[in-house]
């Protein structure tokens, strides 16, 4: 029987609100509950990540569709995007919970990351994927609503949406 997949959680919102920040935090708390997390990122730069000249980027430049690379401190691999946060999670080693910072219009659920200076618009008045909201005012509707600083009660959230995910069935 294969091993089953981890559930996906994106920080989605808008940038500068504050995500990159809150899930270095957040991780820490989240290994605390035993749970082992792996992380996705997304950006809309279109920027190449191998650096030009480099032994990756030449080889991809002769016409290899993918070049992994792996030393001493960890890997890379520079490929085609795999066009959504679950396939790209399925390169990830085996963990208990993958979040995905971004992905905003991926059919995920999601935390939104909402700071009231960077934005007056809310994710959550259009988007029913979001399960809660961590923001420095009130959300235009009712969701579990978290302060900024109140990650120990942001990661008990996290931990039990990641274990109430690992007892459903696997998503086709």
């Amino acid at each position: 029987m294969p091993a089953r997949r981890p559930p996906v959680l994106a920080f989605s919102g808008p940038s500068g609100s504050g995500k990159t920040r809150l899930l270095a935090r957040l991780l820490p708390a989240l290994r605390a509950r035993g749970l082992e997390v792996c992380a996705l990122k997304h950006t809309g730069l279109r920027h190449r990540l191998d650096a030009r000249g480099k032994d990756s980027d030449r080889l991809r430049r002769a016409g290899a569709l993918a070049v992994a690379i792996e030393g001493p401190a960890g890997m890379a691999l520079y490929a085609p995007p795999t066009g959504s946060a679950r396939a790209l999670a399925r390169l990830l080693p085996p963990c208990d919970l993958v979040v995905a910072e971004g992905f905003r219009s991926a059919a995920l659920p999601r935390i939104e990351v909402h700071r009231r200076r960077i934005s007056s618009d809310f994710l959550c008045a259009g988007d029913r994927r979001v399960l809660a909201v961590v923001t420095d005012e009130p959300p235009p509707r009712r969701l579990p609503a978290f302060g900024p600083g109140e990650v120990e009660a942001i990661a008990d959230f996290v931990a039990a949406f990641a274990r109430r995910s690992r007892r459903r069935p696997p998503a086709p």
